[in-house]
């Protein structure tokens, strides 16, 4: 394959985390360096500080991807009077690119939610907490010679079309004959100039989010031999894919054994909860990535009468227990499974596209909180 650019990397990124899927606040997306770079070797990390960025350099890392932006604050000036600046100063003169996605991968379907839910064993019967986005679906009806229809429905599957639920290559199949007369200067792959063809064709239909609209009629006009695939773009008023925060499930666990399961998932020293009784049974529990207190009340109308995430204040875990809701305050630092799962789902892209790129996880990075 041709060299590989970090647009090549951004591209898959945005199609497992579509960037609508962020808030508006949320500053994602290339923060240092050109989309035409060329890629040798990324590293996946949390965050970007002064022990990444020379991990980085030592490593000769070409495009560090981010869970958390690395500019999040907005910058009037770019000196050396800020360490800050200074660590932006020295990812400029180091020529490495970044690039970020945050509240759209703790969004996205397979994303941080679930890969916290995953980590605690959670069941795969889940419900989103807080629903952020809700994507129409579209659908896509094109014409092929029938003996080329297997090679253009795999090519719309791998753009991503086709997924519905939990069944993946989802299409329909219709049969019949297409009429046309190539005009002069055509370059037909059937009949010839000024003759009417008739042509054995079918007709494929499949579904997709709105979102990747573009990325399957591109697989479609490379993949289909006509000069001038013809197709038509329902909008689907029936259909819609909900996006958002949070996973919720059933657990039957005490809050006792919920501590421990915690724990023991996110190697963690200590953390912070608050239950009426450790030995109190949930029945379903809900887990959300980084901060999120003011969620509690989303998690509850799920049925979960225990919340587990980050960065809980002292006054909202008085509103938790008041509102009858235990929770378990792990920490903002357990979305560093961000790098592990990140790199699993980078590796099978390489598969996929024929990379030659080496996927680093960060090292250098801890939790800024210590327990004693």
């Amino acid at each position: 394959m041709s060299t590989v650019t970090v647009e090549d990397i951004v591209r898959r990124i945005d199609k497992f985390a579509p960037p609508v899927l962020a808030e508006d606040w949320d500053p994602i997306g290339l923060s240092f360096g050109s989309l035409t770079q060329p890629v040798k070797k990324i590293m996946i990390a949390l965050d970007i500080d002064a022990d990444t960025i020379q991990e980085a350099k030592e490593q000769q890392i070409d495009l560090i991807f981010t869970h958390h932006p690395a500019i999040f604050r907005s910058q009037k000036t770019l000196n050396a009077m800020d360490q800050r600046r200074k660590e932006y100063i020295e990812l400029i003169q180091a020529g490495i690119a970044v690039y970020s996605a945050h509240t759209n991968i703790d969004a996205a379907e397979n994303g941080m939610s679930d890969w916290l839910a995953d980590q605690l064993g959670l069941p795969k019967e889940r419900q989103i907490v807080y629903t952020s986005y809700q994507m129409p679906y579209k659908k896509i009806a094109v014409y092929v010679p029938k003996e080329n229809a297997d090679q253009v429905r795999k090519a719309m599957h791998k753009a991503g079309a086709g997924e519905v639920g939990q069944y993946n290559d989802v299409s329909y199949h219709l049969d019949g004959w297409g009429r046309f007369t190539p005009q002069p200067g055509a370059d037909p792959a059937e009949g010839q100039i000024n003759q009417e063809t008739v042509v054995e064709e079918v007709r494929i239909e499949m579904m997709f989010p709105a979102t990747i609209q573009q990325t399957v009629i591109s697989a479609i006009q490379s993949s289909h031999p006509y000069e001038e695939p013809v197709f038509d773009v329902f909008t689907l008023e029936n259909a819609q894919k909900a996006f958002g925060y949070g996973r919720a499930a059933e657990v039957n666990q005490t809050t006792e054994e919920m501590i421990h399961t915690v724990k023991k998932a996110f190697k963690l020293d200590g953390l912070k909860y608050g239950s009426v009784s450790t030995k109190k049974v949930h029945h379903k529990a809900a887990v959300f990535g980084g901060a999120g207190e003011k969620y509690y009340l989303d998690a509850k109308k799920q049925g979960a009468t225990l919340f587990i995430t980050g960065d809980i204040s002292y006054h909202g875990a008085q509103d938790m227990l008041r509102d009858g809701i235990a929770f378990i305050d792990a920490g903002h630092y357990i979305e560093s499974i961000f790098v592990e799962k990140m790199a699993e789902v980078m590796n099978q892209w390489k598969q996929e596209e024929g990379w030659t790129v080496e996927v680093y996880q960060a090292q250098a990075q801890k939790d800024v909180f210590k327990f004693s």
